[in-house]
C-alpha cells in the first residue's frame, strides 16, 4: 500500500477495533485502548523489530539511524467517551507513516526515529492528567495509584494497569525501561481542537506554549429546597442562583482579564441539579457543577484561584448558602522549544506550506515532555467540527500537509 492507502487503512481499522455508537471509545487501561495499543505494535512490526513496551502499557518503536539518539514523535491513544477518531491517534499514525517511509526508501536517517503510544492522557476516565507520559519518564506519583479510581468501573489505577497485563509494582517504584537521556527531541503532532486552522483555511499550526490548568472536578453548592411560592426572596437559599452567579461572575472576571491581555480560560462544564429531589414547586437545596480554568501562566492561575475563592465568600453570604469546591487537580503549562519553533518555521516557509503560530489552549503530553527537559513541539493539524466529540473530522489532505513538512524536516537534516 502507497502512503495515503496505509493512512486510511490505520484510521479505519483502529476506529473498527474501538467502534462506541456514537463515536468511539478508546478506555484508559480498557478494552478500547488495549486493542489499539495490540494493532498498533503489529503494525509496527512490518518497520522495526526494536519495539519496548514499558511498565505501564506505553510503547516505542525505534528505526534506527546514524545515532542513537532518537527524535521521538507520539501522542496518547486513548479516547473521550464517545469521542473522535482523530485526536490522539492521528500523532501515533503520523509518526508510523514517517517510519514507513524511512524504511521503504532504505534511508539511514542522521537521528534514530521513534514512535511512541501513549496511555491515558484521558482525564475523563482517571481525574488526573497525563497518566501515561508521567509513568513513561518516570515521573508518577504512586500514591495516585490506588486513590485514583475509573469514572466507570470505580477500580483503581493499580487495578486497571495490572488487568491490562502491565506491572504496576515497577510503575510504583518509578522505574521506566525507556532509555529516556537518548531523546533528543519529542514531537507531537495533533489534530487542532479548535476552530482556528478551519477558519484561517490553513492546512499547519506550530504550537508556541501548552496551557495548564486547574480544576475542580466534584464542586457543590448546599441551600436549602423550600416552596417555590411560598418563600419570600430574603428567605431563600438557593443553590442554583448561587452557582449561577459564579459563574456569571467569573465570567466577567475572565473578559476583563482577556483585555488586559491576560491568557486565561475559564469553564463550567457542568452544572446539575439533583434528578431525585428537585421539581418544578421547588427552590434547589444541591447543585453540582465543575469549573476548569487554564493559562500559560502560573502566576495567572494563583490569582485567578485566589479570586474564585474570593468570590465564592461573598456569594455564600448574599444566597445563605454553602459552597463545597473538592479536591483540586492541577497541571503544569509549557514552553515548546524555541529552536525547534524556528525550524519549522523555516521550512515550512521554504516549503510554501502555509502555518499559524499558536498556543495550545487544551493539555497534552508534550508538556509533560517539556518540562521534563526534552527538547519538545506540537504540530496542529487543521480539523473540523472541534473535539472530544464523534463529529470530529481530520481529512487525509490536511494530515499528509502535516506530514509533509515533519517527514521533510527529518528527511533533509533540519532536526
Amino acid at each position: 500500500m502507497n502512503n495515503l492507502q496505509y493512512t486510511k487503512y490505520l484510521f479505519d481499522n483502529v476506529k473498527k477495533i474501538s467502534f462506541a455508537d456514537p463515536g468511539v471509545i478508546r478506555d484508559t487501561y480498557g478494552r478500547g485502548e488495549n486493542l489499539t495499543h495490540k494493532f498498533l505494535i503489529k503494525e509496527l512490526k512490518n518497520f522495526t523489530k526494536n519495539i519496548i513496551i514499558d511498565f505501564g502499557g506505553n510503547f516505542l518503536a525505534t528505526y534506527e539511524g546514524k545515532s542513537k539518539k532518537k527524535i521521538v514523535i507520539g501522542s496518547h491513544l486513548d479516547s473521550q467517551k464517545h469521542g473522535g477518531n482523530f485526536d490522539g491517534l492521528a500523532g501515533v499514525i503520523m509518526g508510523i507513516i514517517v517510519i514507513k517511509f524511512f524504511y521503504e526508501k532504505k534511508i539511514t536517517p542522521k537521528n534514530s526515529i521513534a514512535v511512541m503510544g501513549i496511555r491515558g492522557e484521558e482525564s475523563c476516565w482517571f481525574p488526573y492528567s497525563y497518566i501515561g507520559s508521567k509513568i513513561a519518564l518516570g515521573q508518577f506519583d504512586k500514591k495516585l495509584l490506588h486513590s485514583l479510581k475509573r469514572s466507570d468501573t470505580n477500580k483503581s489505577l493499580y487495578y486497571h494497569i495490572k488487568k491490562a497485563g502491565f506491572n504496576a509494582d515497577k510503575v510504583s517504584n518509578n522505574e521506566t525501561n525507556f532509555d529516556i537521556s537518548n531523546f533528543k527531541y519529542f514531537i507531537e503532532p495533533h489534530i487542532e481542537q479548535g476552530p482556528v486552522l478551519e477558519k484561517k483555511k490553513i492546512p499547519l499550526g506550530i504550537v508556541t506554549g501548552i496551557r495548564g490548568s486547574f480544576r475542580y472536578r466534584d464542586a457543590f453548592c448546599k441551600g436549602d429546597y423550600l416552596h417555590s411560592g411560598a418563600t419570600p426572596f430574603d428567605y431563600r437559599k438557593d443553590s442554583v442562583v448561587a452557582v449561577s452567579m459564579l459563574v456569571n461572575e467569573m465570567n466577567i472576571y475572565w473578559k476583563k482579564q482577556l483585555k488586559k491581555n491576560k491568557d486565561l480560560v475559564i469553564t463550567f462544564g457542568q452544572f446539575f441539579t439533583d434528578k431525585k429531589e428537585h421539581s418544578f414547586a421547588k427552590s434547589s437545596g444541591l447543585v453540582n457543577f465543575c469549573i476548569d480554568v487554564r493559562s500559560s501562566s502560573n502566576k495567572i492561575l494563583e490569582i485567578a484561584n485566589k479570586t474564585l475563592i474570593k468570590k465564592i465568600k461573598l456569594i455564600e453570604k448574599k444566597t445563605n448558602t454553602k459552597f463545597y469546591l473538592g479536591k483540586q487537580t492541577n497541571s503544569q503549562p509549557a514552553l515548546m522549544d524555541k529552536k525547534l519553533i524556528k525550524i519549522f518555521q523555516k521550512y515550512s516557509k521554504e516549503r510554501s506550506i502555509k502555518f499559524e503560530i499558536m498556543a495550545s489552549g487544551a493539555g497534552h503530553d508534550a508538556s509533560v515532555f517539556a518540562n521534563y527537559g526534552i527538547p519538545s513541539i506540537m504540530l496542529f493539524i487543521r480539523n473540523k467540527n472541534g473535539s472530544h466529540n464523534p463529529k470530529e473530522y481530520m481529512s487525509i489532505k490536511q494530515f499528509f500537509e502535516g506530514y509533509k513538512v515533519l517527514c521533510g524536516a527529518i528527511e533533509n537534516n533540519y532536526i
